[in-house]
């Protein structure tokens, strides 16, 4: 059979038009029909279904084919089935039709039931979709009601203004002639459908002459997200059957913010149950972009120091709020439709400057404890996001009646001096730190994805290419650091003829560069400059270089780790060798009063629980004089030798840390996973100036070695809990 065959009409055949896999409609003709009935799948007692049918006279019919029938039967059942035929169970004798065997499309079923059914046609497909919205009907049954709706529903009015809330909810405002007040339920088309509740007043309307009536009201999408100006057509049941409204060609879409103020304009001409004009007045008082919080005529206060999106998902927020009669119930952060409490999660900081700036207000007279200072906060705000450019507010819940707002600019992007001006004002040796760094900093960063650095400029001073080894300099710190280790690096007659890479960052260009280019000159080093965006540390600096070179072997240095004597890369290139060109090489570094700085990260067991230990900090150099080759957990970055497949295999560096030495051991456990160990060669000594690496001073650093401490036992404790050796 072809999609143009015509209604059967001897009784005994019919067409099936499947809905998905739970649902078939049998189109056919019969002496009669009831509107339910039991129908048996395949003629099979096992499988019952209740279908609904829906039917109609046919005029100058024969009396055995006198009326037509849309029988709506759902396949309950586990599987897939191939329908040949159903059994219809009657009163009197039951009625068998045998189904054509191509499925018959939606649009052309309707077709012929539309050319059979005549005028009866509309009632009948009410009732089909009515079959199919019934219960809690899939997507695929609902996309055929829609179908349906769109052939039999007349048009009974437009929307002409609407617009989205912040609460997620649809402002519309149109006229009808059919459209229920209060509540009623509305299929929407758009790039799909949805159902949902619509809650509408009327509002005279005197240029319609008394064909129809205005309406406002608020349609709540549930869960599904979508634009308002997506919609394409709206559906309803009125009193004689379904309605749709079409959207006005030159309908006007509101803003979110411009939503309140326009329900505020019609709500003094609106008419409904109490319940309905409620909700209005609710949504009229929504966000619509001012600070009502320094407009309430209560002892509250709100002000902001900081608001970042984070790059990877979330927000971070410091400021103050000033509350001493505990008035407020709650406080959201709020970007389009998402939103997240902080006042159960923010942690609280001293902020003595709000307690005197209002000491003398007097709206707070007599309620400010001059003592008590605790009306800062902190928060980083996982489920809350300002990038679809949404604006971002803070929504206080006060009492049962009060919603009041405070607008948020949001700062693209979260720098490293932001961060620093941030976590300077915690003190690290309080609780309230390590609550901050626990809740917020901690897992701030490690949602954050911050960009690798980027090469921008290349320079070249007799640079090999060839060469299967390249020694990488990162200089990160004081540009009179990379003179000195180049100068150093000269005077070695072994490095001075291997391929060094100096990588710095963009704004140390113009100052290294000209050491750069007249020390290759002076001692004819193979120097390449790599001037790169973003790097902040050693660990910057050597993953902006690994893509500028294609040398199979990398020797990492620190511009602050200074070689002791001649010799050291030779003997490490060596070690390297030995194991194949598959580990990690790092010798022993030494602070310059000879006590140790780094001679391998270990694993040890304290207490029954295993940790990472750098086991030989702070002692004497002696203490390991004569050891010998030891493989260690964890090698140092700040000087190391490395495949560079390796590197690039596992994807470079972990950018989740503010500093370079978690950053450094998380890559040497990345590879060490990968299959690439890290080995420590104390034979082979550096040694590193005390400032550079030593005990940190600012509040700042103390707090961002804490919080990568935080950040590295997240991601590695169960790792090191379950490893051997």
């Amino acid at each position: 059979m072809t999609d143009q065959a015509d209604l059967p009409i001897d009784g005994e055949t019919a067409l099936a038009a499947p809905i998905g896999e739970e649902f078939v409609l049998v189109l056919g003709v019969a002496d009669a029909m009831p509107q339910t009935l039991q129908v048996l799948l395949n003629g099979d007692p096992a499988m019952c279904m209740e279908a609904t049918v829906v039917s109609w006279r046919r005029p100058g019919a024969p009396s055995d084919a006198a009326v037509g029938f849309v029988a709506a039967i759902p396949l309950q059942i586990n599987g897939r089935l191939r329908l040949g035929s159903v059994v219809m169970r009657r009163a009197g004798r039951p009625a068998r039709f045998t189904l054509m065997r191509r499925a018959l499309p939606l649009p052309r079923l309707l077709h012929l039931m539309a050319g059979d059914a005549g005028d009866a046609f509309a009632e009948a497909v009410d009732g089909l979709i009515q079959a199919l919205m019934a219960g809690k009907g899939s997507q695929r049954r609902l996309a055929a009601a829609l179908t349906m709706l769109q052939v039999a529903a007349r048009n009974d009015g437009f929307v002409e203004v609407m617009g989205a809330l912040d609460t997620g909810e649809i402002y519309l405002q149109g006229w009808s002639t059919e459209l229920p007040a209060d509540a009623t339920r509305l299929l929407v088309s758009h790039e799909g459908f949805l159902v949902g509740d619509f809650v509408a007043a009327t509002v005279p309307r005197e240029d319609l002459g008394g064909n129809g009536r205005g309406f406002v009201g608020l349609l709540d999408p549930g869960k599904v997200p979508v634009e308002a100006d997506a919609f394409e057509r709206l559906f309803f049941r009125g009193a004689e059957g379904w309605r749709a409204l079409d959207i006005y060609e030159r309908r006007v879409l509101l803003a979110s913010t411009d939503v309140p103020a326009h329900i505020r304009d019609v709500l003094p001409r609106a008419e409904a149950s109490p319940e309905t004009l409620r909700q209005l007045r609710r949504a009229a008082q929504r966000f619509d972009g001012r600070d009502t919080v320094s407009a309430l005529q209560k002892p509250i206060r709100l002000g902001m120091d900081m608001v970042a999106e984070v790059p990877g998902g979330g927000m971070l927020v410091s400021g103050w709020m000033l509350d001493p009669d505990g008035l407020v119930d709650t406080i959201a952060l709020r970007c389009g439709t998402m939103a997240e409490g902080i006042n159960g999660t923010w942690t609280r900081l001293p902020r003595p400057d709000v307690t005197h700036a209002f000491q003398n207000d007097p709206l707070f007279a007599g309620r400010v404890d001059p003592a008590r200072h605790d009306h800062g906060f902190l928060a980083f705000v996982p489920g809350v996001s300002a990038s679809d450019g949404a604006p971002a507010y803070f929504e206080l819940a006060i009492g049962e009646d009060t919603i009041a707002f405070y607008p948020l600019t949001v700062t693209r992007g979260l720098s490293r001096r932001a961060l620093e001006r941030l976590m300077s004002a915690l003190d690290p040796h309080t609780a309230t730190a390590s609550v901050a760094i626990e809740r917020h900093i901690g897992p701030m960063l490690q949602a954050m994805e911050r960009p690798a650095p980027r090469v921008v400029e290349t320079r070249d001073f007799g640079f090999d290419e060839a060469a299967p080894l390249a020694l990488v300099v990162g200089a990160a710190g004081e540009p009179e650091e990379a003179a000195v280790a180049l100068c150093l690096l000269a005077l070695d007659p072994e490095t001075r003829n291997v391929p060094i890479i100096l990588s710095v960052p963009i704004g140390h260009a113009d100052r290294i560069g000209a050491d750069a280019q007249r020390l290759a000159g002076f001692y004819g080093l193979r120097l390449r400059l790599v001037v790169a965006e973003g790097i902040e540390d050693m660990c910057d600096a050597f993953e902006a270089a690994v893509g500028a070179t294609s040398a199979e072997t990398l020797a990492f240095l620190s511009a602050s780790v200074l070689p002791r004597k001649a010799g050291w890369l030779s003997r490490m290139e060596r070690a390297y060798r030995a194991r194949g060109g598959k580990v990690l090489v790092s010798p022993t570094i030494v602070f310059e009063d000879d006590s140790i700085r780094f001679a391998g990260t270990w694993l040890e067991t304290e207490d029954g629980e295993r940790r990472l230990s750098d086991r030989y900090i702070g002692y004497p150099r002696d203490v390991v004089r004569n050891a010998e080759p030891s493989d260690v957990v964890a090698g140092t970055v700040a000087c190391c030798m490395l495949p560079r497949a390796a590197m690039e295999a596992v994807g470079g560096f972990n950018r989740s840390y503010l500093g370079a030495t978690e950053k450094g051991r998380d890559l040497c456990l990345q590879l060490k996973l990968a299959g690439t160990p890290s080995m420590w060669l104390p034979e082979v000594e550096m040694i590193a100036a005390e400032e550079n690496a030593g005990a940190i001073a600012t509040p700042w650093q103390k707090l961002a070695q804490r919080a990568d401490s935080w950040s590295f036992n997240r991601r590695w404790s169960l790792l090191v809990a379950n490893m051997r050796g």
